[in-house]
């Protein structure tokens, strides 16, 4: 390659180009930097969010066992059941639950 004008202008605009192109993609870069910065944030915080809402699952499972635990089973819901019959019945038939008024 000679060194001519043409050709030395025709390099000076090649290097030119080249340097626009270049400040164009480190722009991009830094710009998709930035993206993957606010996604790997918004990762984080999705992460804390799901940890916090399977923490309150689980407190939530505990409690509805030990509220199953407390729940009266049949036997226990029949004898209630008799017992407000017997105490509801005219105090004709049960002489000895008259109530003092």
């Amino acid at each position: 390659m000679s060194m001519t004008a043409p050709a030395l202008q025709q390099a000076r605009e090649f290097l030119m180009d080249g340097a626009a192109q270049r400040i164009t993609l480190l722009r991009h870069i830094k710009e998709q930097g930035r993206k993957i910065t606010e996604l790997e944030r918004e990762v984080q915080k999705q992460m804390t969010l799901r940890d916090q809402a399977e923490q309150a699952l689980s407190d939530a499972r505990k409690e509805i066992e030990s509220l199953r635990a407390q729940m009266p089973d049949d036997a226990t819901i029949n004898a209630y059941h008799s017992l407000v019959e017997y105490l509801t019945q005219p105090s004709e038939l049960n002489p000895q639950l008259r109530v003092a008024a």
